[in-house]
């Protein structure tokens, strides 16, 4: 009894064990493991950009056996296992056969093996072979036959069989040596592709073509003699020319493709098959041409990397990503210039004008571009200076954003406030600005934070569609490796400002009138169709952009150097700009973009062209300005006066100059009298209001006299105090004091010309 226990107990655990085993289901990830297949990025056509490769840095594109050709089904089962279809996933006949063969030949030369079990062997992966894992294998293979079907079995082996040079899977094999999809292989071609998993190195087509060859002949008179094919079939086969054609490496947009292998991680997306991403490879690889014809031809400026972003206005999808001339350059070619973060100069500029809408002023709001300093939290004085160097006294605010002035821009963002300008930047996503307003102050508004290209051309795209922001897109679809199309995420769009602040900035950027003052009337942004552009530079010529828009297409241009080092003598309209006309061009070359949409709730008001105000009876320059309503101007112009019968024009001092030698005219009247002793500024009857957000040093008077040679010296008196005595030339800086004034200049010999008196008044 005790030995019959012993028997038993054995069997009985043994048994135990097998029946647990076939009632545990299958561990899909070992038949269908996620690691072990590549993808492939293709852009918005189907083009293919790259195959990214594998965890084992392998090719392996999961293939459903519907879209394999009935070839490739044919050649393998009668090469590999001719009874598929009827043993259940041992093949008694096949063992016995190998068996005998390798005892008569005293070694291993068959191993009997089935379809199936090599499927199992593929799915166990054991490290060590030895008789065990023969026969784990092949009781696994009866287990996949209990739960899978004969297909599933079969699509599973044709996915995962080695086919050589890492190449693994029948789609893989047709790419690799065919340059062809796994649907349209021929009988020819499958025949030969077959011969190749039995021994990927022996029988590789390219290491070994005769006897490849022979093999494939092999299988094509197996296939005749089992009645598969015909004879016809099979003499066309063997007499079909094989050509082996390598497959392309496609490695395509590779800034772009390693943006999208980021967003795939980022989004948490796994197991892709296919990436169908937005790009369109045609405008990607011309604007790359343009991108190193470009910087050959402005070496003189030092000048050796480039980054373009074009994008659909419309969809916000990306259309073009270079981050760099030359993804494979040694010194940070694969850099994106697109991502990296740089100083973007005056290109941030319109946000601050954005604001400065919202607030109430408008694009015909008068803004004083003279030298000024602004207090800053620490107790330091900031004095911006503009690009040219040169003030331009009283500017328009369209006029002072067209032509990217310094001055009036810092002078808005002080009246509006820096935390106002940080929350619209992080609202927009500049998520590269994150330091907090009080690190970046005023110098804010004038590029001093770094941002990416990528954000430059978002946040404009918020400008293109009426103040809504709405993220970028550059995948289309997801397909994975079970051919389930995966979802995306979206993002809901965020209105920022009103689609009135939107068009007035739009107005101001793609009217060139607005840019003459520091770019000249023949500019490369005055183009032949409306588009918005905005140039930026930063400190010490570093970096160099230009962002804009048609209603078609988003385009963002930044040219620089990687190593941080300086360009020379590069300027709005020299660096980045004329790269940005091209592209422009390029891109509308078939049709030029529609004129930009008009919101139907903005004003039209006549104005003066000097004040902004409603024209008074002495305004000789009227222009059609555009308002948001509540704005509209509803004062008559006082700056229109006469003197002397002649026109004067007033403004309050803080648009007058504090220096002068590097002043530019302001604007301010030409002497007006017949005297040999006379006052230029300020005009009998100025008035002038103190503002309380300038320093009065800024905000100062100056009084000026002009003779007709004769007198050498003259006294500047004050309400009857003198002043000064002054030489040629006649000038006197005064700080403001309110009240009304009596300005008398005398010549300090009597008689040699007559005293001349004007009155003004100072609020």
């Amino acid at each position: 009894m005790k030995k019959v226990k012993k028997i038993y107990i054995p069997l009985y655990i043994l048994c135990l064990g097998l029946v647990a085993f076939f009632v545990m289901p299958l561990d899909r990830e070992r038949l269908y493991p996620t690691d072990f297949c590549s993808y492939l990025i293709v852009d918005r056509n189907g083009e293919t950009l790259r195959e990214v490769l594998s965890k084992d840095y392998t090719t392996s594109i999961w293939t459903p056996l519907d879209n394999m050709s009935e070839w490739v089904i044919k050649a393998t089962i009668a090469h590999e296992d001719k009874r598929f279809w009827i043993h259940p996933g041992v093949d008694v006949i096949a063992l016995t056969r190998a068996l005998v063969n390798n005892i008569k030949a005293g070694r291993i030369v068959s191993g009997g093996s089935t379809i199936t079990m090599q499927a199992a062997k593929m799915a166990l992966n054991f490290k060590n072979r030895n008789i065990i894992t023969k026969l784990y294998e092949m009781l696994y293979a009866l287990k996949l036959e209990l739960y899978l079907k004969k297909k599933d079995i079969l699509e599973i082996y044709l996915n995962r069989a080695p086919y050589g040079f890492q190449n693994f899977g029948i789609a893989a094999a047709a790419k690799f040596y065919q340059n062809k999809p796994a649907s349209h292989i021929s009988l020819g071609e499958a025949s030969l592709l077959a011969v190749i998993p039995k021994s990927p190195s022996k029988l590789n087509p390219y290491t070994s073509p005769h006897r490849a060859i022979k093999e494939r002949d092999k299988i094509l008179k197996l296939l005749l003699s089992q009645k598969v094919i015909d004879s016809l079939s099979f003499s066309l086969a063997m007499k079909e020319d094989l050509p082996f054609i390598p497959q392309e490496l496609n490695f395509r947009a590779p800034h772009f493709v390693d943006y999208i292998i980021g967003e795939l991680e980022r989004s948490g997306i796994e197991n892709p098959k296919i990436v169908v991403t937005t790009l369109d490879i045609n405008l990607q690889e011309e604007l790359e041409k343009l991108l190193v014809t470009t910087l050959k031809s402005q070496k003189r400026y030092n000048m050796s990397q480039g980054a373009i972003l074009v994008m659909d206005a419309e969809t916000s999808e990306i259309l073009a990503m270079i981050g760099s001339k030359d993804y494979f350059e040694p010194e940070a070619g694969q850099v994106n210039g697109c991502l990296a973060k740089r100083q973007p100069g005056s290109a941030i500029k319109p946000f601050t004008y954005i604001l400065a809408l919202n607030n109430g002023f408008t694009s015909a709001s008068i803004l004083p571009d003279v030298p000024m300093e602004f207090q800053l939290p620490d107790g330091s004085r900031f004095a911006p200076k503009n690009y040219s160097k040169r003030y331009n006294g009283p500017v328009w605010l369209k006029e002072a954003l067209g032509s990217s002035l310094n001055v009036p821009t810092v002078y808005l963002l002080e009246k509006i406030g820096v935390e106002q300008l940080y929350n619209l930047l992080k609202n927009l996503k500049f998520e590269s600005l994150d330091k907090g307003a009080e690190f970046y102050g005023l110098s804010l508004t004038l590029g001093a934070g770094e941002v990416r290209l990528l954000e430059l051309v978002r946040a404009y795209r918020a400008i293109a569609k009426g103040g809504c922001l709405d993220m970028e897109r550059a995948i289309m679809k997801v397909v994975d490796i079970h051919n389930n199309r995966v979802k995306l995420e979206t993002t809901q769009k965020k209105a920022l400002f009103s689609e009135e602040i939107a068009y007035i900035i739009t107005d101001i950027l793609s009217d060139n009138s607005n840019r003459i003052k520091s770019f000249g009337e023949d500019n490369p942004l005055n183009l032949p169709f409306p588009c918005v552009a905005k140039t930026g530079t930063s400190k010490d010529y570093k970096d160099n952009w230009c962002v804009g828009f048609t209603n078609k297409y988003m385009v963002g241009v930044w040219v620089g150097n990687f190593d941080g080092s300086p360009m020379k003598g590069v300027s709005g309209i020299s660096g980045a700009a004329p790269l940005f006309r091209d592209i422009m061009i390029e891109l509308h070359r078939k049709a030029y973009p529609p004129a930009f949409e008009e919101p139907s709730a903005l004003v039209h008001l006549k104005v003066c062209a000097r004040s902004g105000e409603i024209p008074g009876p002495l305004c000789t320059n009227v222009v059609d300005e555009i308002f948001i309503p509540g704005t509209e101007p509803h004062e008559t112009c006082n700056v229109c006066t006469e003197y002397s019968e002649k026109m004067a024009r007033s403004y309050p001092f803080s648009y007058h100059h504090t220096e002068h030698d590097n002043s530019t005219d302001t604007g301010l009247r030409e002497p007006g009298g017949g005297d040999k002793l006379y006052i230029v500024t300020p005009t009998d009857g100025d008035i002038f209001k103190i503002d309380p957000q300038v320093s009065l040093r800024a905000q100062a008077i100056i009084f000026n006299a002009e003779t007709d040679g004769a007198i050498e010296r003259v006294l500047f008196k004050l309400d009857g105090t003198i002043l000064t005595e002054k030489e040629y030339p006649f000038k006197y800086v005064w700080k403001p004091i309110p009240g009304e004034h009596v300005l008398e200049v005398i010549p300090d010999i009597p008689k040699t010309g007559e005293i001349h008196r004007i009155v003004f008044r100072v609020l």
